[in-house]
């Protein structure tokens, strides 16, 4: 490898790619050229060691990672670069499997099912067993088999009571009939790879002499399944493993960040390189990041060291509520697009509920914008719903609205019978629901179907009624509640249904700020304001604002971050509240959305912010506190008391400890922060998602414990 490459490297790089063999953690710190590091430590091994290119395995997580990788590795070494292994984790079981499949039992050429492969048989097993789709949903199926048949390696199993005795029954009747039908599915790639590592003489022998030298990208995102891989792959200890674990944020997904902390214990003898120049932010915004990830306890312990200038100070705006919020973001916008139209900028957020109010503004400014990661606002599939149901309110003609709901939630309206009602209309010259009526009435359809479709249009005609005397944001809470919309959401997964709730909140919340905006609000002008917003093209532009979570920004990097919603039981979330450890995921999450930033970092938090139909106060976030002072523009964030710690039960309310996650009916779902006295005197302090910080008689609360 010619001298000159390693003369582009700093000294930090340069010690890693020249580490001798053994094994080696390099702990990447956000900008530092990670990716650099790996590609140029291949070629060192190949170029300076005399190692073989096919005795080098690399591994990473998405197949666009390892499309890079293999690009850049090209780019330094182009005569011998394909021989070089750069592999997903699954790709690399795959490849394992078929070659020794038969040493774990698997059948030659055995079949990889695909998504849907895979949801056929899970939808015959649950007919079988009489599960019903509408109370177990087919995805969150899917999801629990997952996390069944990985929790031997995790030890997660989440969900509740019915739904476990549920998975006890499908799953192992699933994996059965995998294992009959000779096939494998995601998951199994992995676990298989395992067991084929283990337990074959003839694999663990092709994996030794082949993979000299194995490196892992992004080791902090590793779950406990991948890590045993990897032991198992690296008998021979050359393992060089590239992480940060202050950016580990994907524990949701089975991310195990002890792998990454207790990497020395794991392979002995092993040495840390740590990269700390950033060469993406200025040096204002890495001393402000820097601050917060250091409040974390469960990190190796690493500095950032700008490479660039001082640069602008991160800015903090107050806004007296979120529409005032999310108006300054777009003000902001639009005067950067004009003074500098080719910088990249991103609007960063903690759910994908909050993008509604951000959508609206960047529109009403002809602000080039892209919801990333998720549908806009106003496209996703329970918004569409529930106005499906408003606009047949509005117009029970809209055949489009109709075939849409019509059987949502499933009712038994199928499409045999939507063809049916089609083929009445077109007879008869009238709209699927004049159609619905004289099929109905004519008594031209058998039970369940009947049974359906009569359902279906009581909930109509009930909602026609309600709409004569109500607001639109009434019409759509009673839509919600009258179709079975909400009861539906409820076997989607506790996630899956918190987030298309936040999203339904904030479309009644849409709807109360039209009618505090209008002098006369309708049902039609509420509809027509979202067509209009629904019709803009708000995605063409030279350089398009993002929108997107947090979770969708690891990775990227801006000319100009807005981190915004920075508000206690938003950012940190409600459910991190009383959990040191996923208060620290939270922070982490945090410091990887100010490091995305390069010149310009704006924070923002709204004093009140509305949830469906009430607007409640807010705190802003303790992480803004952990900011010193003199390195913000925009002055000082009061810091938010520290959550006590668990305290003795009391009574009455002693089972309501500090940490105990609960719902208030008016107020909704929380965590208790404080609690004190005891007996009629005692006191709790809740942390509301909605309604915010509440002081609550522990006697007279009436809260609903969670667990």
């Amino acid at each position: 490898m010619p001298e000159a490459l390693l003369d582009h490297l700093n000294d930090q790089q340069r010690e890693a790619v020249t580490a001798p063999d053994g094994a080696l953690l390099v702990l990447a710190g956000a900008g530092s050229g990670k990716t650099r590091v790996i590609v140029h430590r291949i070629a060192y091994l190949i170029e300076r060691r005399g190692n073989a290119p096919e005795t080098i395995l690399a591994l990473t997580f998405t197949n666009k990672a390892a499309d890079e990788m293999r690009a850049r590795v090209r780019t330094l070494l182009s005569h011998s670069a394909k021989d070089v292994a750069v592999h997903t984790f699954h790709a690399l079981a795959l490849r394992l499997l078929r070659r020794f499949g038969e040493d774990v039992g698997l059948r030659s050429g055995f079949t990889l099912y695909t998504t849907d492969d895979r949801k056929a048989l899970l939808r015959r097993i649950c007919r079988t067993q009489n599960v019903s789709e509408r109370e177990f949903p087919l995805a969150r199926i899917a999801s629990g088999v997952s996390e069944y048949k990985l929790s031997a390696f995790s030890g997660r199993r989440s969900g509740d009571p019915r739904f476990q005795q549920v998975l006890q029954t499908v799953a192992p009747q699933y994996q059965k009939e995998l294992d009959a039908q000779g096939a494998v599915d995601f998951d199994d790639l992995l676990l298989r790879g395992v067991e084929l590592m283990e337990c074959s003489e003839r694999a663990q022998g092709f994996a030794e002499r082949r993979f000299r030298h194995v490196l892992v990208d992004e080791y902090q995102d590793t779950n406990r399944i991948q890590y045993r891989l990897v032991r198992l792959l690296a008998p021979h200890g050359n393992v060089f493993v590239v992480g940060d674990e202050d950016q580990s944020i994907y524990t949701f997904r089975g991310a195990d960040l002890r792998n990454i902390l207790d990497f020395e214990s794991d392979f002995p003898n092993a040495r840390t390189v740590k990269l700390e120049i950033n060469y993406r932010s200025g040096a204002a915004i890495l001393r402000a990041a820097s601050a917060v990830i250091q409040n974390n306890r469960s990190r190796k312990g690493k500095r950032l060291i700008a490479s660039l200038d001082e640069g602008m100070r991160p800015e903090l705006h107050s806004a007296e509520d979120d529409r005032e919020e999310a108006a300054f973001v777009a003000r902001t916008l639009d005067r950067t697009r004009r003074d500098e139209p080719n910088a990249r900028a991103a609007i960063l957020l903690r759910t994908h509920a909050q993008t509604r109010v951000f959508e609206e503004e960047l529109v009403a400014r002809g602000v080039p914008h892209r919801v990333l990661g998720g549908l806009r606002f106003y496209d996703r599939r329970e918004i569409k719903d529930v106005l499906g149901y408003v606009r047949l309110v509005s117009n029970p003609h809209d055949d489009a609205s109709f075939v849409r709901v019509v059987n949502v939630p499933q009712r038994g309206v199928g499409q045999a019978t939507t063809a049916m009602l089609q083929r009445t209309a077109a007879a008869a010259g009238c709209s699927l629901w004049d159609a619905a009526h004289e099929v109905l009435d004519g008594d031209l359809l058998p039970g369940r179907p009947r049974l359906g479709l009569t359902q279906f249009r009581d909930v109509v005609l009930t909602l026609t009624k309600k709409a004569a005397q109500s607001r639109p944001s009434e019409i759509i809470r009673v839509a919600l509640d009258t179709a079975g919309l909400v009861a539906e959401l409820e076997g989607e997964g506790e996630a899956v249904a918190r987030e298309r709730k936040e999203n339904l909140d904030q479309l009644i919340a849409a709807a109360a700020e039209y009618e505090a905006r209008e002098a006369a609000p309708t049902l039609d002008g509420f509809l027509d304001g979202v067509g209009l917003l629904t019709d803009i093209d708000a995605v063409d532009g030279p350089a398009p604002c993002l929108l997107m979570t947090l979770h969708a920004a690891k990775g990227l990097e801006f000319d100009i971050v807005f981190l915004a919603g920075l508000e206690e039981g938003l950012f940190p979330h409600i459910r991190a509240s009383g959990d040191p450890k996923a208060l620290e995921e939270e922070r982490r999450l945090f410091y990887v959305g100010m490091t995305r930033a390069k010149r310009k970092l704006y924070l923002s938090f709204a004093e009140s912010r509305r949830f469906s139909y009430q607007t409640s106060s807010r705190q802003p976030s303790r992480f803004l506190a952990e900011i010193p002072d003199d390195a913000l523009n925009g002055g000082q964030v009061s810091r938010v008391a520290p959550e006590s710690g668990p305290s003795s039960p009391q009574s009455p309310g002693g089972s309501l400890r500090p940490g105990a996650l609960v719902r208030h009916d008016k107020f909704g779902e929380g965590r208790i922060v404080d609690a004190t006295g005891s007996g009629p005197d005692r006191k709790i302090t809740v942390v509301f998602q909605k309604a915010g910080r509440k002081r609550l008689v522990a006697q007279y609360a009436k809260l609903q414990l969670l667990g």
